[in-house]
C-alpha cells in the first residue's frame, strides 16, 4: 500500500487531471485592471476536449467581469464561468498599470484572505498595454499563456537578470510590514509575442516608475540574484557568476559592501592573460563599474522616493525606536566593491587568437 501511495504521488501530483478539467474551470492566470471606478477581472481558464483519437486538446478561455470592489469583481467573474472555478493551479496575476498606479492594497488584501486562492502565484506588471491583452496574445506552441509567461522568465533570467523575485505571500508580507518598498517584473505584448521588460518600482502599494534595463540588472546583483550577469567596458566584457552583498548602517551612515567574481567574456588587447597582469587591471576596472552602477541605483531610489533596496529595513533592524520611513534619503552612503576577474585557462588564449585574426565569434 505504501509503494502504491508513493507511486501515485510521483505519477499524478502537479498534473492537470482530465476529469478535474472536465468538471471544473481551472484558473491558471488572472488579469486585473481599474477603469471607470470599477475593478475589471479576467480569468484565463483551461479547457480540455477529447479528440477522435482519444487524445486531449488543451485550450484556454477568457472570462471577464467587473465590480466596485475586488470581492464584487471576483464574485461576478466567477458567476460568469459555466463550471466551478478552481484556483489551486493559479500561477500569475497580471496587474494593469491602471490598478498598479491606483494602488494594489485592496486587491492584495482580497487575494490574501480568500481561502480558495493559493498564495504561491506571482504578480507581473503589464507595461504599456492592457493586462487582458497579455492573455489574448497567441503564443506559438503554448496554448496556456500563463505557462508561456513563466517559461519566458525562466529562459531569460540567465541573460537579462530579471526574475519573478518572490511569490505573492512574501510580497504581501513586505507590503504589510512597510519597511521595504517592493518591485514587480513586467512584460509587454505586440499581439504576436510577449516580451520581458524591466522592474516596476513601488512606493508602498503604488507604482512609481520602471527601472532601466541596466538598473534592473544592478538591483538583482545587489539582491544576490546572479545568473551570468554580463558587464561591458568598451572592448572588454566580464560575466559575473558569483557575488555577495552586505549592508550595514549607523545613525548617520549607510555602507554597502559588494564582492563579486567573474570570468572574461571578451578581451580586446594584445597583452597576455597568462601573467595575471591584465586580470588585476580588469578587476579594478570592473570594481569601479559596479560601484558606479550601485551609486546610480541608490540615487534613483532617492529620486523616486522609493526604498526598494531595503536600506530603511537595515536601519530598522538596528535602531527600531528611531526608524522613520524616509530615513533612507537622509543617510550618507558609502559603496565598496571588490570584483575579481578570474583566469579561465586556455580559453583566454583562444579569445586572443580569434581577435588577432579578426575572426568574429
Amino acid at each position: 500500500k505504501i509503494i502504491i501511495l508513493l507511486l501515485s504521488c510521483f505519477l499524478f501530483t502537479g498534473c492537470y487531471d482530465y476529469n478535474e478539467l472536465n468538471n471544473a474551470a481551472i484558473v491558471s492566470g488572472i488579469a486585473a485592471s481599474y477603469k471607470n471606478e470599477k475593478y475589471n477581472i479576467t480569468f484565463e481558464t483551461i479547457v480540455t476536449k477529447k479528440s477522435e483519437s482519444n487524445s486531449s486538446d488543451t485550450k484556454t478561455m477568457l472570462v471577464s467581469s467587473s465590480g466596485k470592489t475586488p470581492a464584487e469583481a471576483f464574485d461576478n467573474t466567477i458567476a460568469s464561468v459555466d463550471k466551478k472555478a478552481v484556483f489551486s493551479h493559479l500561477k500569475v496575476v497580471i496587474l494593469d498599470e491602471t490598478i498598479a498606479k491606483k494602488g494594489i492594497k485592496d486587491l492584495s488584501n482580497y487575494l490574501f484572505r480568500d481561502i480558495h486562492i493559493n498564495n504561491t502565484f506571482y504578480y507581473i506588471l503589464a507595461k504599456n498595454t492592457e493586462a487582458k491583452k497579455i492573455f489574448e496574445t497567441k503564443v506559438k506552441n503554448e496554448p496556456i499563456v500563463t505557462n508561456a509567461l513563466l517559461d519566458l522568465f525562466e529562459n531569460q533570467n540567465s541573460i537579462e537578470m530579471l526574475n519573478l523575485n518572490n511569490e505573492f505571500d512574501t510580497l504581501y508580507g513586505r507590503l504589510k510590514e512597510n519597511k521595504e518598498d517592493i518591485v514587480i517584473p513586467s512584460v509587454s505584448t505586440n499581439k504576436k509575442n510577449i516580451s520581458l521588460e524591466t522592474l516596476g518600482v513601488f512606493k508602498k502599494d503604488k507604482l512609481k516608475d520602471y527601472l532601466t534595463k541596466d538598473e534592473s540588472k544592478t538591483y538583482n546583483l545587489i539582491k544576490g540574484k546572479v545568473s551570468n550577469l554580463l558587464l561591458d567596458d568598451n572592448n572588454s566584457a566580464v560575466t559575473i557568476y558569483k557575488n555577495k552583498c552586505k549592508m550595514k548602517t549607523d545613525k548617520k551612515n549607510f555602507t554597502l559592501n559588494m564582492s563579486a567574481e567573474g570570468i572574461i567574456t571578451s578581451f580586446d588587447t594584445d597583452e597576455s592573460l597568462r601573467n595575471g597582469k591584465e586580470n588585476k587591471i580588469l578587476s579594478k576596472d570592473f570594481s569601479k563599474i559596479i560601484k558606479k552602477k550601485i551609486n546610480k541605483l541608490i540615487q534613483t531610489s532617492k529620486d523616486l522616493d522609493s526604498d526598494f533596496l531595503g536600506i530603511g529595513l537595515t536601519y530598522y533592524k538596528k535602531y527600531p525606536n528611531e526608524y522613520k520611513k524616509e530615513i533612507f534619503k537622509n543617510l550618507n552612503y558609502q559603496v565598496n566593491v571588490k570584483a575579481i576577474v578570474n583566469r579561465n585557462g586556455q580559453s583566454f588564449e583562444v579569445i586572443k587568437w580569434l581577435q588577432k585574426d579578426n575572426i568574429k565569434y
